[in-house]
C-alpha cells in the first residue's frame, strides 16, 4: 500500500456527505449561476442580424415620421413610438432570456441626476452647435427650422404633450440601441468596435433626414444623422462607465424632451 492512500480515499472531515435526494448545486440548474455578470456572447450571425434588422425597422419609420407631409401629425411620433414600442419589448425579452435584464435596467440611487447632468451637458452643446454651424439669418438656419416645423408648432400648447411623448420615446430607443443592438454587437466584436459600429448605426438610421428635413438653398440637412452619432458616442460611454442602462436612458431622456420642451430656436 502507498503511504497515505487511506487518507486520501477517506472522505474530509470538513465535508460532510451530500444528504440523499439533495437539490443539485446552482451552477447545474442553470450555466449563468456560474458567473451571472458574464451571459453567453452573442454569435457573429445573430449579432449581425439585431444590428440589420433594427437598423432598417427604424430606417423605415423616420422615412414615415419625417416625410414634410406629416409635419406636426399625430402619425409622425405615433409611427415611431409604435416602433419603439415593439423594439423595446423585444429587447425587453432578449435581455430577459440572457440573464442581464434586472442589472442592467434596475435603477440606482444618483441615477436620475447623472442623466440629467449628462442631457444638460448635450443640450449646451447642440444650442453651441445650433450658434456655430446654423445661426439666425443663415441660409443653414432653415436645417434647425425645419426639424422643429416637423414635430409642430415650438410655441404651441401643445408642446408639453409632444415634450412628454418625445420622452418616452427617447427611453425606449436608448433601450434599444444601447440594451440590445450595443449589447448583441459586444458579442463578436470588442467593446470600443461595438460601440463606434452601434453609434454609426444609429446615425445612419437617421439618414433619410438628410433629404427629407433638406432645403433647396441650404441643402440636405444633416443635423440628426450628426446628433445621433455624437449622442449615442456620450450614451454609449455612459452605459460602459456605469455597466448599466438606467443611467443612458435618463440621459436620452432628458435630453431629447429638453430639446422640444425648450426649443435652442424659435420662430
Amino acid at each position: 500500500m502507498i503511504p497515505g492512500e487511506d487518507r486520501a480515499a477517506a472522505p474530509s472531515a470538513a465535508a460532510p456527505p451530500a444528504a440523499s435526494g439533495s437539490a443539485a448545486p446552482a451552477s447545474s440548474r442553470d450555466p449563468r449561476a456560474i458567473d451571472p455578470r458574464e451571459p453567453p456572447r452573442s454569435s457573429r450571425r445573430e449579432a449581425a442580424l439585431i444590428a440589420a434588422s433594427v437598423t432598417a425597422c427604424v430606417a423605415l419609420a423616420v422615412s414615415f415620421a419625417f416625410d414634410p407631409g406629416r409635419a406636426g401629425a399625430p402619425a409622425m411620433l405615433a409611427a415611431l413610438g409604435a416602433l419603439y414600442a415593439v423594439l423595446a419589448a423585444l429587447a425587453v425579452m432578449w435581455l430577459r432570456r440572457r440573464g442581464e435584464l434586472r442589472a442592467a435596467l434596475r435603477p440606482l440611487s444618483g441615477d436620475l441626476a447623472r442623466g440629467a447632468l449628462v442631457a444638460a451637458g448635450l443640450y449646451g452643446l447642440a444650442m453651441a452647435v445650433q450658434l456655430l454651424l446654423a445661426p439666425r439669418g443663415s441660409p443653414r438656419e432653415a436645417w434647425v427650422l425645419r426639424l422643429y416645423l416637423q414635430l409642430g408648432d415650438p410655441s404651441a400648447d401643445a408642446r408639453v404633450f409632444v415634450g412628454a411623448l418625445v420622452f418616452v420615446i427617447a427611453a425606449l430607443e436608448e433601450i434599444v440601441w444601447r440594451g440590445l443592438v450595443l449589447r448583441a454587437l459586444e458579442g463578436p466584436l470588442d467593446r470600443g468596435a461595438a460601440w463606434l459600429l452601434s453609434s454609426a448605426l444609429f446615425a445612419a438610421a437617421h439618414a433619410p433626414t438628410l433629404f427629407l428635413l433638406g432645403d433647396p438653398v441650404a441643402g440636405p440637412n444633416p443635423l440628426l444623422v450628426a446628433a445621433g452619432f455624437g449622442c449615442s458616442i456620450v450614451w454609449g460611454r455612459v452605459v460602459h462607465r456605469t455597466g448599466r442602462l438606467a443611467p443612458a436612458v435618463f440621459a436620452h431622456a432628458f435630453f431629447s424632451w429638453a430639446i422640444v420642451s425648450f426649443p435652442i430656436w424659435r420662430p
